[in-house]
C-alpha cells in the first residue's frame, strides 16, 4: 500500500462511516453529500484493498481489515488534530480517551486514583485498560496503546523484539519505582516456619508464575541458576488476580514484588516473608510513544499518572 498519495480526508469518512454504521449518518455528520461519501469510500476501498465495510441489515458492519485499521487510524486522526489545536486543549472540556497497558493487581490502584482525578478536572476524559500481552510495544508505537506500565521482568520479550531493540529511537519512559522479590504463601502454609522459608523449602515448592508468554524467567530464576538451582515452576499465568486465587488456595508459593506483595496483602490474607536468598533489583516503568512527548494531552496525562504514583507505590 503507498500512502504518499493517501488523501488524508479519506480517513476522515472511514472514521464516522465506522462510528455512525451508515453511509446516511455520516454524510450528516461530516456536512457532505451521500454520493460525495460513497466515492470517498470507494477510492478508500481501491487504496486500502479491502471492502472495509458491508452492509447487514440498517448497518454499515466493518470488515475484519477495517477492525485492525480502526485503532491505528483513530489515533493517527487525534495526533492530527492535537497538532493543529496544541493550544487548545482543555482537559476540563476534553473527550479524549486513554488506553492504559498495565497488570491488573496495578491497574486496580492507579485507575482508581486517575479516575478521581478525571471526575474533579476532566469529567469527559475516558480511559480503557488492556492486560500486558505480546506486541504492546508495537502497539505503543503505532499510538494504538498510550501508556504502559510494566516491571522489566515482564517486559523481556518485548525488549527483544525489533521495535524493543530500538527502544530509544521510538519511547520515553520515567521509572516509577526500584522493587526486589518477597514469597507470598497462604496463611498456615506448611513450608513457611517462624515467618521465614529456607532454601531447601523453597525449592521444593511448588511455584506459581506470572508471565506475559509463559516463557521468560524472571530475576529469581537468574539469581538461581547463577547459583546452579532450578525451581518447580508448577502453574504459569498472565494475571496476577489468578495466580493470587491459586496462591490463596492451594499450597502453591508465589514470588511477587515488594510493592505488590504488599497491594495484595492489604487484608493480611497471606504470609509473605523475605526470599532465602538475595535476587537482583528491578526496575518498573511507565513507558510512552517518544512522538507524544510533547502533545498537551499527553503531557497532561503523565502528569496525572507522576503526581498518583506517590500513593499508589511504596
Amino acid at each position: 500500500m503507498n500512502f504518499n498519495n493517501l488523501d488524508l480526508n479519506l480517513l476522515v469518512v472511514f472514521d464516522s462511516i465506522f462510528d455512525e454504521g451508515s453511509i446516511t449518518k455520516a454524510s450528516d455528520k461530516l456536512n457532505l453529500s451521500q454520493s460525495a461519501v460513497s466515492n470517498a469510500l470507494n477510492r478508500l476501498r481501491y487504496t486500502m484493498k479491502d471492502d472495509l465495510f458491508f452492509r447487514s441489515g440498517d448497518r454499515m458492519q466493518p470488515t475484519p481489515a477495517a477492525l485492525e485499521f480502526v485503532g491505528p487510524i483513530k489515533k493517527a486522526l487525534e495526533l492530527i488534530d492535537g497538532t493543529l489545536t496544541r493550544e487548545g486543549f482543555n482537559p476540563a472540556e476534553s473527550e479524549k480517551r486513554f488506553v492504559f497497558c498495565t497488570p491488573d493487581v496495578a491497574a486496580s490502584k492507579v485507575a482508581a486514583r486517575v479516575v478521581q482525578t478525571l471526575q474533579e478536572e476532566a469529567p469527559k476524559i475516558k480511559i480503557t485498560n488492556i492486560a500486558l500481552q505480546n506486541g504492546v510495544l508495537e502497539r505503543l508505537k503505532n499510538h494504538d496503546i498510550d501508556f504502559i506500565l510494566a516491571a522489566d521482568p515482564h517486559m523481556v520479550q518485548e525488549m527483544e523484539s525489533p521495535v524493543g531493540q530500538r527502544f530509544d529511537e521510538y519511547f520515553d519512559s520515567f521509572e516509577v519505582y526500584r522493587d526486589t522479590y518477597r514469597c507470598v504463601a497462604r496463611k498456615g502454609h506448611p513450608l513457611i516456619k517462624n515467618n521465614k522459608i529456607s532454601f531447601e523449602n523453597f525449592l521444593a515448592a511448588d511455584h506459581v508464575f506470572i508471565s506475559i508468554d509463559g516463557i521468560s524467567n524472571s530475576p529469581v530464576d537468574v539469581t538461581l541458576a547463577k547459583m546452579g538451582r532450578k525451581r518447580n515452576k508448577m502453574v504459569s499465568v498472565n494475571y496476577y488476580q489468578a495466580a493470587i486465587e491459586i496462591v490463596r488456595e492451594t499450597d502453591c508459593i508465589i514470588s511477587l514484588s515488594s510493592n505488590v506483595s504488599a497491594l495484595v496483602n492489604n487484608k493480611d490474607e497471606f504470609d509473605v516473608v523475605s526470599l532465602p536468598f538475595k535476587s537482583d533489583e528491578f526496575s518498573v516503568k511507565m513507558i510512552w510513544n517518544k512522538r507524544s512527548t510533547d502533545d498537551p494531552a499527553n503531557a497532561w496525562m503523565r502528569g496525572v499518572l507522576f503526581g498518583v504514583k506517590d500513593e499508589v507505590f511504596l
